[in-house]
């Protein structure tokens, strides 16, 4: 197995999009239950006040970098990791194997509507996938959630992947909590790629996507949701970052022995 790549307290699979596919593929071919989770800047300023978040992405079976500034501290940190694998990128080459596969998938979370209209969109993409059936919870807080209606549901089904969209960090807990429950081969927390899938939301333009600056693109589409998240988020990161570095340096200082430069 690699070496993971620790940020801010996030345990890191230091592997490519191919790569995670792959990885998946063995997740379902073994059974047993696990579970994924793409973890981007706003995720890891919420491990910082939240404990059991962070326990539940240190728990995870495959960690992936949903972001370009984790990249850049990632190398910053010494311990690089290849590239972001945003869920919005991972989510479609998954669909694509699962019609190679014959796999099932069950969407599970987002607006009735959206995740209606990205069923029948997958089908249509996908016209061999088996019947991808969806299920939107009306919306509650976590803890009022009827989660036996929503694992009978699930289990009805067998699906070999669902994708959770109820949000961080709600899709993360629900995902923790209910895995074993659900018997499912995959879990992904899977956010607003639902949005993606159902055309209801715009992706940035690749360049964007390369350059670091779709944050800046999603802004743009929801000011009044995102302004206040992302300012947080900057507020926190670096910083949080920089002591991270600076922790580094000097536990190297510590451990070179005397008379060493």
């Amino acid at each position: 197995m690699e070496q993971l790549v620790a940020i801010l307290g996030v345990p890191f699979h230091p592997i490519t999009l191919p790569g995670a596919v792959e990885r998946i593929e063995s997740m379902v071919a073994d059974g047993g239950t696990h579970y994924v989770v793409t973890p981007n800047v706003d995720f890891l300023v919420k491990v910082q006040r939240d404990a059991e978040l962070r326990r539940i992405l240190v728990d995870a079976d495959l960690v992936l970098c949903d972001g370009k500034p984790i990249v850049w501290a990632s190398r910053w940190l010494g311990g690089p990791l290849p590239c972001r694998v945003a869920g919005s990128d991972l989510i479609p080459r998954l669909l694509k194997r699962a019609e190679e596969m014959g796999w099932r998938v069950f969407l599970l979370g987002g607006e009735p509507d959206a995740v209606s209209e990205a069923s029948r969109r997958i089908a249509a993409w996908h016209p061999t996938l088996p019947k991808v059936e969806f299920y939107s919870p009306p919306y509650r807080p976590l803890e009022e959630m009827n989660h036996a209606e929503i694992i009978g549901r699930v289990r009805s089904v067998a699906p070999d992947i669902v994708l959770v969209c109820f949000g961080c960090p709600k899709q993360e807990k629900w995902m923790s909590q209910n895995c074993h429950a659900l018997g499912v081969p995959v879990l992904i927390g899977a956010g607003a790629t639902v949005d993606f899938l159902a055309d209801r939301m715009a992706r940035a333009p690749v360049w964007m996507q390369r350059c670091g600056t779709e944050w800046l693109f999603r802004l743009l589409q929801e000011p009044r949701r995102l302004a206040m998240r992302y300012a947080d988020d900057f507020i926190h990161f670096f910083p949080a970052v920089l002591l991270q570095r600076w922790r580094q340096r000097s536990a190297s200082r510590i451990q070179r022995p005397k008379g060493r430069p």
